[in-house]
């Protein structure tokens, strides 16, 4: 009998776990099929040559990793091994790269990864126990109708802003409000998918422009630099210098040759500051430092990027004015740099990028924000261990003390 009970038991246990997945399965088709104009269109923003949301197909591998972490608060097991993580990275990756060349396009290969990874997070959170909590249904239905709406009318990005208020629904409705509250800041997080409107960053993208301009020529003038140069609209204008008078005569008199650097709508900031925000957000989430210092964290990425974009506008500028405005946008600035002093440090400059110096300084503006904001955590961090020790031998427990997010 003994042996009869725990059989059935266990039978039961399998069966509650298939049921709430089984339950699962057909919402999350018809979720599929709603949502399957909105991110048809959505992903010409995420994919396009000088969009500003290229972060865009990363974020929902990002929120599915962190919902893995949250699986003991979700089932009280252990959450899965690193080792096996990367191991489904690896696939994944591999998977990708094996079709990525096939001649088709890219969102059906995107749309099985997310599935395909879905399936694992599922997988991990087999022993579930949804809490089902009707008042779900204001948030799933109010975002099923507008995501509707105004998907068939093309308005992307508010069509995809819907798609995550749905999402969202969908969880609040058939998981329950403690497993919502557990996920929080994953379907936050979703919601740095949503691209601007293009009006809102026609209307953004122009002051930015003449922001990093005026910075740049400021920096240029300034005595430590010491170059002079003009500020006309988006354009940093260099005079003449003597070897750069020109060949060409007009009137017996030789015409200088000016030089000049335009400062695009996508060296403006926006993009990288966008995408930094994302960064930050996932960066403070993650980091065991109490409340006040993750929000000092996450401000920190406004000010980082607008200074990385202006380094970068900086490096243009130099080297449009040391040699021409050809280099600054083509590759051949490393053949120079070779046969300069720089070659024997450097000797093989060209194997580090093969890049434009224009997108090779691109890459650069992240490496740089990322340094500051890593320094700016490791400062916060040891300021925190400092004020806990202080608090210690003085006896007293402070109440702003770091949160374990995992636990």
């Amino acid at each position: 009998m003994g042996s009869e009970a725990r059989a059935g038991t266990a039978a039961d246990v399998v069966d509650s776990e298939r049921g709430w997945m089984l339950r699962a399965a057909l919402p999350l088709l018809l979720f599929a099929a709603v949502i399957a104009l909105p991110f048809y269109r959505v992903w010409g923003r995420w994919t396009a040559a000088e969009g500003y949301f290229t972060h865009g197909p990363l974020i929902p591998f990002v929120c599915m990793y962190l919902v893995l972490r949250k699986r003991k608060e979700l089932t009280g097991k252990a959450p899965p091994e690193v080792g096996e993580l990367y191991a489904f990275g690896i696939a994944a990756a591999v998977l990708y790269f094996v079709f990525a060349d096939f001649e088709w396009d890219k969102r059906w290969l995107f749309a099985i990864l997310c599935t395909v990874s879905l399936g694992y997070v599922v997988y991990h959170l087999r022993h579930l126990k949804p809490e089902p909590w009707k008042p779900g249904l204001y948030v799933m239905v109010p975002g099923l109708l507008l995501c509707v709406f105004t998907s068939v009318h093309g308005i992307i990005s508010v069509g995809w802003f819907f798609s995550v208020v749905l999402t969202c629904g969908l969880v609040l409705y058939f998981l329950g409000k403690r497993i919502s509250k557990v996920l929080w800041f994953p379907l936050l997080f979703l919601f740095t998918t949503v691209p601007l409107p293009e009006y809102i960053i026609t209307r953004v993208t122009l002051p930015l422009q003449m922001f990093a301009t005026g910075n740049t020529v400021q920096i240029l003038r300034s005595p430590v630099v010491g170059i002079y140069c003009q500020h006309q609209g988006t354009k940093i204008i260099f005079p003449a210098r003597e070897r750069d008078l020109s060949a060409l005569e007009s009137g017996g008199q030789r015409q200088p040759l000016t030089k000049e650097v335009t400062v695009g709508a996508v060296c403006s900031g926006l993009r990288s500051l966008i995408a930094l925000i994302a960064f930050g957000m996932l960066f403070a989430y993650i980091t065991p430092l109490s409340k006040v210092k993750k929000l000092i964290l996450l401000a920190a990425t406004i000010p980082a990027s607008f200074i990385a974009n202006l380094f970068r506008i900086l490096a243009l500028a130099l080297v449009t004015y040391w040699w021409d405005a050809g280099l600054a946008t083509g590759s051949e600035l490393w053949d120079r740099m070779e046969q300069t002093f720089l070659s024997s440090f450097v000797p093989h400059l060209r194997k580090i990028s093969n890049e434009p110096i224009h997108d090779f300084t691109g890459i650069m503006i992240f490496v740089v924000a990322f340094v500051a904001l890593f320094s700016l955590e490791r400062l916060l961090a040891y300021i925190e261990y400092r004020q806990k020790l202080a608090a210690e031998k003085a006896g007293i427990e402070t109440d702003d003390a770091p949160e374990d997010l995992d636990e």
